[in-house]
């Protein structure tokens, strides 16, 4: 369906294909609800026979209250009185509007390649939502551009009908677009390590899967866990991407200690090693927690599976990889990586399952992985986390961490079409609209065109 502004008397009309009256049941409403994004209102109907089934008529008088392109397509849902069009879903991408700018090429392309072309796929900063006027500044993506040109068309929109929310947000920015979008915002909350380890420790089918981690700004205290276990990780709460962690082991002599840049210390005391109390000392909080690291050929060994709400609104896997990390490194990150390689192959070539076994244990590691996710949504509203865990040599699985913000990138390009879109299905169910991804609509084609093709040449000419 596309939008076509029209002149009006009352101000306040849609207008309406005159076939959509038994279309949809439509006949003798003098009313109807338009519903758009999270915003909606009461018209005066009028069927034109000069419309085509294609088209809606909006009085030119409604685009001081909402804006909708004529160079978008959109789907329509049409329930009892309501008739919805969308699609209108926000991404919030930056927390600057110059780094947007300078994103938008990039951005573009995710569209292009992963998001179906159907509704108004908005984009902006934090900088530009306005929470005193509920108007948000930012792009939405024209269908109707060509060629080389950047699709993104700025434009002043509000109301969506859902929101991707991909960067932190001030409590503000978060409450009004929480409110704009009548609470269809994901994912609404970012959790430190820390909180997001007692979030988890509630949950008695999760917690047997975390290692044991303490929140400490005093070395004694993380001599005390040491006592308990032979090595720990020092890691910021908030920290990222393996940044500022530490591993301290103990050894005959004392401590063995290795930064996230495989610097390595050997010490009697933990406080002869300096920059530990130094990082206790600073702005940043830090926890310690039990090291539970597998190695595989002197190098250590983790996962990250990517659980995504599916636009039936149910976790889902959308894939598994493993990250071989440099021998000597402590972190798996693409800084400190050796290499990857997919999730079933590390089962086998690691821990010498069978395809039976590979089948069991990711069965396993996705079962716990839902279960966590199940419960972080008792705290918010999510639909895409990558977990990265551990396996030991005993198969049991250890979460080591959340990420709601640093999903990406995908090392594993079989999984990127998947991972990249599925977001975009999610929030467009919150919206009320079951979308096809572009995949699945595209073998739908084939097999549709397929079928046809060997009806033809099945079919016998006539004599």
């Amino acid at each position: 369906m596309r939008i076509k502004w029209m002149l009006s008397i009352t101000g306040a009309e849609i207008f309406l294909p005159y076939s959509f009256k038994d279309l949809y049941n439509l006949s003798g409403k003098k009313k109807i609800n338009f519903k758009f994004g999270s915003w909606n209102k009461p018209l005066k109907v009028k069927f034109k026979r000069t419309l085509s089934k294609g088209t809606i008529g909006l009085s030119s008088k409604l685009k001081k209250e909402i804006f909708i392109p004529e160079d978008v397509t959109f789907q329509l849902n049409v329930i009892n009185n309501t008739v919805q069009l969308g699609p209108m879903i926000l991404w919030v991408a930056a927390n600057e509007n110059k780094r947007l700018i300078e994103r938008l090429p990039n951005l573009q392309k995710r569209v292009e390649r992963h998001v179906p072309e159907t509704g108004m796929i908005c984009i902006c900063s934090e900088e530009g939502v306005d929470p005193t006027t509920d108007q948000i500044e930012g792009f939405y993506y024209s269908h109707d551009s060509s060629g080389e040109e950047l699709k993104w068309k700025k434009a002043v929109f509000s109301k969506p009908g859902a929101v991707f929310k991909r960067v932190r947000l001030s409590t503000v920015i978060n409450t009004n677009l929480m409110k704009q979008s009548n609470g269809n915002m994901f994912n609404s909350y970012f959790h430190t390590k820390w909180e997001m380890w007692r979030l988890l420790s509630r949950d008695n089918a999760v917690s047997k899967h975390l290692p044991f981690t303490k929140k400490v700004n005093k070395i004694s205290a993380i001599n005390k866990v040491l006592r308990k276990y032979p090595s720990v990780y020092i890691k910021p709460v908030d920290g990222s991407e393996g940044a500022k962690i530490i591993r301290v082991e103990k050894s005959r002599y004392g401590y063995r200690i290795t930064d996230d840049r495989n610097n390595k210390a050997n010490v009697v005391n933990l406080e002869d090693y300096p920059k530990l109390q130094e990082k206790l000392n600073s702005y940043r909080e830090y926890i310690v927690q039990q090291d539970v690291s597998m190695k595989h050929d002197s190098r250590n060994v983790d996962f990250r599976i990517y659980m995504q709400k599916n636009k039936l609104h149910k976790w889902t896997s959308s894939g598994i990889t493993a990250r071989v990390g440099r021998q000597g490194s402590i972190i798996t990150n693409l800084r400190q990586q050796e290499y990857w390689i997919k999730g079933s192959k590390a089962l086998r070539k690691i821990y010498g399952l069978s395809k039976k076994g590979t089948a069991s244990q990711e069965k396993k590691i996705i079962d716990i992985c839902t279960k966590a996710c199940e419960a972080a949504d008792k705290t918010g509203h999510f639909g895409d986390i990558a977990i990265d865990f551990t396996v030991d040599k005993n198969l049991n699985v250890w979460i080591l961490e959340m990420n709601m913000r640093n999903v990406y990138p995908v090392e594993d390009r079989s999984l990127s079409h998947k991972v990249k879109g599925t977001p975009f299905l999610y929030a467009m169910s919150l919206d009320g609209f079951n979308v096809e991804e572009k995949r699945e609509k595209k073998e739908k084609k084939e097999k549709k065109e397929t079928k046809e093709k060997k009806g033809k040449k099945d079919k016998k000419p006539e004599k």
